[in-house]
């Protein structure tokens, strides 16, 4: 009877210990600059001005805070990264979901143009922390690294 209560209390404790090393703090503006300094992007980036928040399924009054780059050289890389700040959990959530449609569209689009970008579209970041949400496209040897090491 112990040991059973033993393996249950160990049952119980694997999720709780698994989340012990995740990044549990909301994104920040400033966590698009680190991930630009970590050099993860290929080529030069320029930031975004003008957010396009129709693209992203968000109405504009929806976001708080926000910082996009993109690379320079669309015409040869989907590389970006963008930190989205916005009013609550829902729409952060309905914007992870039109992220992942825009990924897979670009996928398809990079098969026919850019064929050298598909894998780097495929292994896509796209996270949200509560009413936070990244999302980066880069090397995907080092952008999952990258987006742990944040806050820690």
């Amino acid at each position: 009877m112990k040991i059973t209560s033993v393996f249950m209390l160990f049952a119980l404790l694997i999720p709780v210990l698994a989340s012990c090393g995740q990044n549990t703090e909301p994104y920040t503006t400033g966590d698009a600059q680190a991930l630009l300094d970590a050099g993860v992007f290929d080529g030069d980036m320029v930031k975004v001005e003008g957010f396009p928040s129709a693209l992203y399924g968000m109405d504009s009054e929806d976001v708080v805070d926000c910082v996009s780059f993109r690379a320079a050289n669309t015409a040869s890389s989907y590389d970006e990264v963008t930190v989205l700040i916005l009013d609550d959990a829902e729409t952060a959530e309905n914007v992870v979901k039109a992220l992942r449609e825009v990924v897979e569209s670009e996928i398809e689009n990079a098969k026919a143009y850019c064929p050298a970008a598909v894998p780097r579209l495929q292994a896509a970041v796209i996270d949200r922390i509560g009413y936070t949400v990244l999302f980066a496209v880069g090397d995907p040897d080092t952008l999952p690294d990258a987006v742990n090491s944040l806050h820690k």
